[in-house]
C-alpha cells in the first residue's frame, strides 16, 4: 500500500498533495487519475483528504525549500575592509550562476503557488473552499435573504457540486439548515454511502427560505455533537445572523476550545456586516474563511489563498533583493558579481496568471439595449425625493398650523398669549425652533404615513439597484460624453482581473446609451484606446473590450499625466484621429464625465492635482468622479513587491479615501469607494440613506402627533374608533338611550332650598344663616361653588397674613362729627408663590479649594435649580377634601387642569410651563458642563495623584517601603509635577519627607518655592529607593514638627507597621490645639481596610481623603471626548472626597434633568380639561 500511496502522490500535481486518511491493502485497483482514485477509494470505504494551504506550506513554503536571503548570501564570500572615509565596510562576492539558480528556484516556487491558486479556484472549491476533515458537518443558511428566487437555484446547484466533489469523499456527514428554526437531515452523523448521498441531494433540492438566520442555535447543535462525532464544521452564510456579533463570538469562543475545525463561507453576499462576521468568526475559532463573489465570478478573500499570496509576495521581495545584488549594493554592503553572463535558463520560463479568468472573460460582450438615461442620486431626489413629492412633514402640516398670538392687555398692563388654540390643538415644535398649534387630521396623518412607507420602499429599491451590476464598481454613469481613466499600476497586481471584469460589465450595461466614450489606462506611462472620443456603437464597444484584455499592470501611478491627457487632449479636438471609427463634431454641447478608477494616491502631491482639476473643471461642463478600489494587497507593500515603484504615500485606507474624496469635490464630481467586501462609501447611496433617515424622522414626529391627540381626546365615547375610514365613529348605545329619555330633575340641595324660601317670602330677614346660604356671586357668568369649598384653605391664608403683615400707606383725617377717616394711598402688590427659573452665574477660572467648599457656592441647591422645590410650592399642592353633601372625597377644581406627578411620596401639580422647563434644561446644561470642567481639572496634572494642595505651608510624606517598588518610577514623575505645577506655581512653602523603616527629610524646615529649591527637591526625590517596612507614626510625628499650621499630605499604599488605632490616637494628640490638617492619598492600594484607615486619619483632622484610581486615565479621556462631542459620559465609582462629592452632584443634576424632560413631555401632551368637563356635563 505504501508503494501505491507513493505512486498516487507522484501522479497528482504537487499543489493537490492527496493524503489517505485510512490506508488499506492495495489490491492493484488504484489508478492515477484523481477522480477515478476517489471513486475506487470510496468503493473500498477509504476517504481521500486534501491538505489546507497551512498544512501544505509546511513542506512547500520558501523557508522549507531553503529560499531565503540568508541562504543566498551563504553562497557568496563576505569580506570586511577598512576605509578612511566610512570606517569598516562589508563586501560580498557572489557568482552570477548562484544568482541565476536562486532566481530560477524562486520562479518555480511562484509558479507552484500560482498552480495551487488555480486548483483552489476549480469546481466547488471556488465557491466553498477546500473542506478538511473526514467527519464533516455542514450548516447552510436558509434565510429568506439567502434563498430568494434568484439565488436559490444557484445555491442548490453549488451545494450538489460540493456533495459530489468533496463531501462524497468523507467518512461521515451531517447536514443542517439554519433559518428561524434549525432543521437537520439526520439526528446525528451518518456514514457516507450511495444511499446517504442520495438523501443529501434530495435534502438540497427541498431547501427554501425559512425566515431569519438563527446561527447561534445551529452552532449549539453542531458544536454539541463534540469532537468525537465531528472533526470539521462548514458554515455557509449568505445573510447576517439574527444574533449580535458579541453574543455569537462569546459562545463560540468558550465552546469550541480548538477541538473542531471551523470553515466559514460567505456565499454571494455583498453585505459588509456578513463578510465581517465570517472573518471574525474564523478568527475567533482559529479556523478558515472563504468569501465568494458571484458578481465577479472569483474568490474575493480566502484563508488558503491569502497564505499563498503571502508566499508569492515574499518570493517577489527576494527577487527584488537579487536584482539589488546585481546592481552592486544591498543595504550597506557592497556586492561584486563574479562571472557575469547571460543565462538562457530563465528565457523559456514564464509565469502564468495568478487567478483563473471567468468563463465569460473571453466571450464577446453581451451589450444590453439602451434604456432610460440614468441620473445621480442628487438629481434623482430633486424629482423623486420627499420634498419633490410634497411629503415633508412641515409641508403637510403647514395649512393647519397656527402661530401663537400675543397682545397687550391694558387692564393687566402686560402682554399675554392666547390660550384658545392650546386648548383645542396640539402644540408642535416647528423646524425653526418655534412652537405652533397644529390641528391634527387623523385620516390625513395616517394617509401621510402610508405615503412615507411607499417612498422609503422606493428609496430602498434604488439602493439595491445602485449595489448591483456595474454600478457596484462605478456608480451611475450619467454624462453623455464619458472618459474612463483606469489605474493599471503595479500597486495592486493581484486585482488586474477585477479591474478588467469591472470594465467589461461597464461596457455591457452603462455605455450603450452614451453619445461617445474613450478609455485611458495609466501606470508610469499613459495609453489611450483612441486619440479622441469615439461614438458609441457595438463595434466600438467590442473593440474597446479587446483592447482592455491586453492591459497589463506596470510602473507607478502617474495620475497627473492621465488627467492631462484626458482634459487637455479634449481641447485639441481638431487633431487628426488614428482610428477609422467615426469621430465627434469639434465641440458637441454635451457634459463630459471623467471616471477615474484608481487604487490609491497619485505619485504627485494631492494638493497640486486638486488645484489642477479645480482649474480645469471650473466654468466647463466637466465633472471628475473618483472610483477607489482598495484591498489588503495595497497596504504595506515594498518597492520589490511593486516592481521597483515607490509604495503608496499614505499607509491607511482612510487617509487615501479622504484625499481622493477632496479631489472629487474639487472636480464637482462624486466619490465611490469599494473593496473586496463590497461598497464602503458612495455619495449616491449616502444621499439616499439621508433621505430615508429624514423620512424616519418625519414618521416618528407624525406618530407623536397622533399619540398627543389620542391622549388629549378624553371626551370620546367608549366605543369610538379613531382609525381612519369613511364612516363617522359610532357612539355607544347607552349614550343614545340617555338622549331619548328626559333628564331627571336635579336633587335639591341646602342652597337650592334656601333660595326657594327667599323667593316665596318665607325667610326671616334677620336669619343670617339663610342669607349666607342664599348668597350669589356678583357676576352672572360665574359658576356656583360647591358647599363649603374653602374650608381647607382658610387657616393657610390666615397664617400667611399673620406671618407677614401687609404693608400699606394711609392718610388719617377728622370728619365733621369728630370721627376719624382714613384714605389709603398705596396697596400691597400681590406676590406670587410660583418660583421662577434663576439664571446661573458660574466662574470661568478654577478656584483652588476643596469640592465641599466649592459646592457651597455652586451646588444645585445654591443655584436654586432643585426641580423638586420648583414644583413643590404651596400652589402645587394636591388637595382632596370630604364634601358632606355628597359624602365623598373630591379634589380641588384645578386638580383636573394641571398634570399630577408623584414627588417624594406626595402628589404635586405641575404649574411650570414648557418654556420654563426648557429654560431650566438650558441652565442645568450650563451647570453640568461646568461640573464636568471642574472634574476634568481635578483629574489633570499632579492633582490626579495628590489632589489639590490648599494650604500655604505643606509637607509631603512619601511612603518608600518595599511594597512601593513597582510604582516608584511613576511616583517620582508625579512628585516632580506636583513641585513645579502646584507648589512653585502657587508659591507654597514646602518640604519633603520619605519614610520606610525610618524617616528621611529633604530639608529640616519649610523652604520657599524658588526655582533652585524646586530643582534640588526634584533631584532629591529621584535619588529615593524603596526598602523596609512602613513606619507611618514616626513620619507623622516628624511632619507635625514643621509648624502649627502646616498641611501634611501623606501618600501610602497600605497599613502602617504599628497598630492603626495607636496611630489614630497619637495623631489626635499631636494635632489637638494646633491647626494641622492631614490629607491622605491612597496610591495603588486595593486593601479596603488600609483605605479605611487612611480615610479615618484624614477625617479625624478635617482633611481630605484622595485615592488614585487605576481607571482615572480612562476617565480623563472619556471626559475629554464627552465634552468635545456634547455627550454625557458615565462616571465610574470614585472614592476620593473631592471626586466623590462632585460626582454625586453630577449624578443628582442628571437625575433632575431627566425629570425635567419628563415633566416637559407631560405638559406638552396634557390639554386644558375645561372643554371636556363642559361636554360631559351636557351629555
Amino acid at each position: 500500500m505504501e508503494a501505491a500511496s507513493t505512486s498516487l502522490r507522484d501522479d497528482c500535481p504537487p499543489w493537490e498533495d492527496v493524503s489517505l486518511s485510512a490506508p488499506h491493502r492495495d489490491d492493484g485497483l488504484l489508478v492515477t487519475h484523481v477522480n477515478q482514485t476517489q471513486d475506487l477509494l470510496r468503493s473500498q470505504g477509504q476517504a481521500v483528504e486534501w491538505k489546507s494551504s497551512s498544512d501544505w506550506l509546511l513542506t512547500h513554503s520558501l523557508y522549507s525549500s531553503g529560499l531565503s536571503l540568508s541562504t543566498l548570501l551563504s553562497h557568496g564570500t563576505t569580506k570586511i575592509s577598512a576605509e578612511e572615509d566610512r570606517g569598516l565596510s562589508r563586501q560580498l562576492e557572489i557568482t552570477a550562476a548562484a544568482l541565476i539558480h536562486f532566481d530560477f528556484q524562486l520562479y518555480q516556487a511562484i509558479e507552484l503557488y500560482h498552480g495551487r491558486i488555480r486548483w483552489l479556484n476549480q469546481g466547488s472549491m471556488k465557491v466553498f473552499g477546500l473542506v478538511k476533515g473526514s467527519r464533516v458537518g455542514v450548516i447552510v443558511d436558509t434565510s429568506d435573504v439567502n434563498c430568494t428566487k434568484d439565488r436559490l437555484p444557484d445555491l442548490q446547484s453549488n451545494l450538489l457540486s460540493l456533495i459530489e466533489e468533496q463531501l462524497s469523499c468523507k467518512r461521515q456527514l451531517y447536514l443542517m439548515s439554519c433559518g428561524t428554526e434549525t432543521s437537520s437531515l439526520w439526528d446525528g452523523p451518518r456514514d457516507v454511502d450511495t444511499f446517504r448521498l442520495q438523501e443529501a441531494c434530495g435534502w438540497v433540492d427541498e431547501l427554501g427560505g425559512r425566515g431569519g438566520c438563527n446561527l447561534l442555535q445551529a452552532l449549539k447543535t453542531g458544536l454539541g455533537l463534540g469532537c468525537t462525532q465531528l472533526d470539521s464544521l462548514v458554515i455557509v452564510l449568505g445573510s447576517s445572523p439574527d444574533q449580535t456579533a458579541d453574543a455569537l463570538f462569546d459562545y463560540v469562543g468558550h465552546s469550541i476550545l480548538g477541538r473542531t475545525l471551523i470553515h466559514v463561507v460567505s456565499y454571494c453576499s455583498i453585505s459588509p456586516l456578513t463578510i465581517a462576521t465570517v472573518k471574525r468568526l474564523a478568527e475567533v475559532t482559529q479556523g478558515r474563511h472563504h468569501i465568494f463573489s458571484a458578481s465577479l465570478g472569483v474568490v474575493d478573500s480566502s484563508t488558503d489563498l491569502e497564505l499563498l499570496w503571502t508566499e508569492i509576495k515574499a518570493a517577489r521581495e527576494l527577487l527584488g533583493h537579487t536584482e539589488a545584488l546585481r546592481q552592486g549594493r544591498l543595504g550597506d554592503m557592497t556586492v561584486t558579481v563574479v562571472g557575469q553572463q547571460i543565462s538562457t535558463e530563465l528565457d523559456s520560463f514564464s509565469l502564468s496568471p495568478s487567478l483563473p479568468r471567468p468563463p465569460i472573460h473571453n466571450v464577446p460582450l453581451n451589450i444590453k439595449p439602451p434604456g432610460v438615461p440614468p441620473s445621480s442620486s442628487a438629481d434623482w431626489l430633486r424629482n423623486h425625493g420627499l420634498k419633490a413629492k410634497r411629503l415633508g412633514l412641515y409641508q403637510v402640516l403647514s395649512p393647519n398650523a397656527y402661530s401663537l398670538l400675543e397682545g397687550f392687555v391694558p387692564i393687566l398692563n402686560k402682554t399675554v398669549s392666547s390660550t384658545v388654540h392650546e386648548k383645542a390643538m396640539v402644540q408642535f415644535e416647528w423646524h425653526d425652533g418655534t412652537v405652533k398649534n397644529v390641528h391634527v387630521d387623523l385620516p390625513l396623518i395616517y394617509h401621510y404615513q402610508k405615503q412615507l412607507m411607499s417612498a422609503v420602499a422606493v428609496l430602498e429599491r434604488r439602493v439595491q439597484w445602485l449595489s448591483s451590476g456595474s454600478r457596484q464598481f462605478w456608480g451611475t454613469v450619467c454624462e453623455q460624453r464619458v472618459v474612463i481613466v483606469v489605474d493599471m499600476s503595479m500597486m495592486i497586481p493581484g486585482f488586474s482581473l477585477h479591474i478588467q471584469h469591472s470594465l467589461r460589465v461597464l461596457l455591457e450595461e452603462q455605455l450603450a446609451n452614451k453619445h461617445s466614450f474613450n478609455i485611458i489606462a495609466f501606470g508610469s506611462a499613459v495609453r489611450a484606446w483612441r486619440e479622441r472620443l469615439a461614438l458609441t456603437s457595438p463595434e466600438n464597444l467590442q473593440e474597446a473590450w479587446q483592447w482592455v484584455q491586453g492591459l497589463q499592470c506596470s510602473g507607478s501611478r502617474n495620475t497627473m499625466a492621465a488627467l492631462r491627457l484626458s482634459l487637455e487632449g479634449d481641447l485639441n479636438s481638431g487633431a487628426p484621429s488614428l482610428s477609422p471609427a467615426p469621430l465627434l463634431p469639434p465641440s458637441p454641447p454635451l457634459t463630459q464625465g471623467l471616471y477615474l478608477f484608481t487604487s490609491g494616491l497619485p505619485d504627485q502631491e494631492i494638493a497640486t492635482v486638486s488645484s489642477y482639476v479645480s482649474e480645469c473643471c471650473s466654468g466647463r461642463p466637466l465633472r471628475l468622479h473618483i472610483c477607489l478600489l482598495t484591498g489588503e494587497e495595497t497596504e504595506g507593500q515594498t518597492e520589490a513587491q511593486t516592481g521597483g515603484c515607490p509604495p503608496p504615500r499614505h499607509a491607511t485606507r482612510e487617509e487615501t479615501a479622504g484625499a481622493l474624496r477632496e479631489l472629487a469635490q474639487a472636480g464637482n464630481g462624486r466619490f465611490h469607494w469599494i473593496s473586496e467586501t463590497g461598497i464602503l462609501e458612495s455619495d449616491d447611496i449616502t444621499a439616499l440613506i439621508g433621505e430615508m433617515e429624514r423620512a424616519a424622522n418625519y414618521w416618528q414626529k407624525s406618530a407623536m402627533l397622533v399619540d398627543s391627540l389620542t391622549q388629549k381626546s378624553d371626551c370620546r365615547c367608549p366605543g369610538e374608533d379613531l382609525s381612519p375610514g369613511d364612516k363617522a365613529p359610532a357612539q355607544s348605545p347607552l349614550a343614545w338611550r340617555r338622549r331619548d329619555r328626559p333628564l331627571p330633575p336635579p336633587r335639591p340641595t341646602a342652597l337650592t332650598l334656601a333660595r326657594l324660601q327667599m323667593k316665596e317670602g318665607r325667610t326671616n330677614e334677620h336669619s343670617s344663616s339663610q342669607k349666607a346660604l342664599a348668597w350669589r356671586p356678583s357676576s352672572t357668568t360665574s359658576t356656583i361653588p360647591p358647599v363649603q369649598p374653602m374650608t381647607g384653605w382658610g387657616p393657610v391664608e390666615t397664617k400667611a397674613k399673620q406671618r407677614k403683615p401687609s404693608q400699606v400707606t394711609q392718610s388719617v383725617f377728622y370728619l365733621e362729627d369728630g370721627n376719624l377717616g382714613v384714605v389709603f394711598k398705596s396697596y400691597p402688590k400681590p406676590k406670587s408663590v410660583r418660583k421662577s427659573i434663576p439664571l446661573v452665574t458660574l466662574p470661568k477660572q478654577e478656584e483652588i479649594c476643596s469640592t465641599k467648599r466649592w459646592l457651597k457656592r455652586f451646588s444645585i441647591k445654591r443655584q436654586k435649580l432643585d426641580i423638586y422645590k420648583l414644583v413643590s410650592g404651596p400652589d402645587c399642592t394636591h388637595h382632596k377634601k370630604l364634601v358632606p353633601s355628597v359624602l365623598k372625597t373630591v379634589s380641588a377644581k384645578y386638580c383636573s387642569i394641571f398634570p399630577s406627578v408623584h414627588i417624594n411620596g406626595m402628589v404635586k401639580h405641575l404649574q411650570l410651563t414648557p418654556g420654563e422647563l426648557k429654560q431650566y434644561l438650558t441652565q442645568t446644561e450650563r451647570l453640568l458642563l461646568r461640573y464636568m470642567q471642574r472634574l476634568q481639572w481635578l483629574l489633570s496634572g499632579s492633582r490626579r495623584v495628590f489632589g489639590a494642595v490648599l494650604e500655604r505651608e505643606v509637607c509631603v510624606l512619601l511612603d518608600v517601603s518595599g511594597s512601593m517598588a513597582p510604582c516608584l518610577g511613576e511616583l517620582k514623575t508625579k512628585l516632580a509635577s506636583l513641585i513645579w505645577e502646584q507648589l512653585h506655581h502657587n508659591t507654597v512653602r514646602f518640604s519633603l519627607l520619605a519614610f520606610s523603616e525610618g524617616v528621611k527629610a529633604w530639608r529640616p524646615a519649610l523652604q520657599e518655592p524658588t526655582e533652585e529649591a524646586c530643582r534640588d527637591a526634584v533631584q532629591w526625590a529621584y535619588q529615593l529607593n524603596t526598602h523596609g517596612g512602613t513606619n507611618t507614626l514616626e513620619a507623622l510625628q516628624t511632619g507635625c514638627g514643621f509648624g502649627d499650621s502646616v498641611g501634611l499630605y501623606l501618600l501610602s499604599d497600605g497599613k502602617p507597621d504599628s497598630s492603626c488605632s495607636l496611630v489614630l490616637k497619637e495623631t489626635e494628640r499631636l494635632t489637638t490645639g494646633n491647626h494641622i490638617t492631614i490629607h491622605t492619598v491612597s496610591f495603588n492600594c486595593t486593601d479596603s481596610s488600609a483605605n479605611d484607615f487612611l480615610k479615618k486619619l484624614a477625617h479625624q483632622t478635617g482633611g481630605r481623603y484622595h485615592r488614585c484610581h487605576d481607571n482615572v486615565d480612562a476617565l480623563s479621556g472619556l471626559l475629554e471626548s464627552g465634552l468635545s462631542d456634547g455627550d454625557e459620559p458615565t462616571l465610574p465609582a470614585l472614592e476620593g472626597d473631592d471626586l466623590r462629592r462632585l460626582a454625586q452632584e453630577i449624578d443628582k443634576l442628571r437625575h433632575f434633568r431627566k425629570q425635567a424632560q419628563v415633566f416637559r413631555e407631560i405638559l406638552l401632551e396634557k390639554k386644558n380639561p375645561e372643554e371636556t368637563t363642559r361636554i360631559n356635563q351636557t351629555d
